[in-house]
């Protein structure tokens, strides 16, 4: 879960977090991937196509954080950018939980 953030060092702190937990999935997703090559899986296979949907949906999410936090240092409330995501982030979070336990 995101963690609220309210002065710029705790901005900062929300920011490393976030991306610490998307490196993370990213790990995991590339697990997943490397699983479904070595069984074959085809292209339209229902668990490679969410597998590569959530790749997907990382990455959406990781190009709002670097605009985020990019260099206008303006972004607004971390708050507000947490909102902005999620929904990709709670489906992040649950299709990981499912896939991978």
């Amino acid at each position: 879960m995101l963690v609220p953030s309210k002065t710029p060092g705790r901005r900062d702190a929300s920011i490393a977090r976030i991306t610490a937990q998307l490196d993370d999935w990213s790990r995991q997703l590339d697990a997943l991937v490397v699983g479904y090559l070595e069984a074959g899986a085809q292209a339209n296979d229902p668990y490679r196509l969410r597998v590569d949907g959530l790749r997907n949906t990382n990455a959406s999410v990781r190009v709002k954080l670097e605009a985020y936090a990019g260099p206008s240092r303006h972004p607004g409330p971390v708050s507000v950018f947490r909102e902005s995501i999620a929904e990709e982030w709670r489906d992040l979070e649950t299709s990981l939980r499912d896939l991978v336990h």
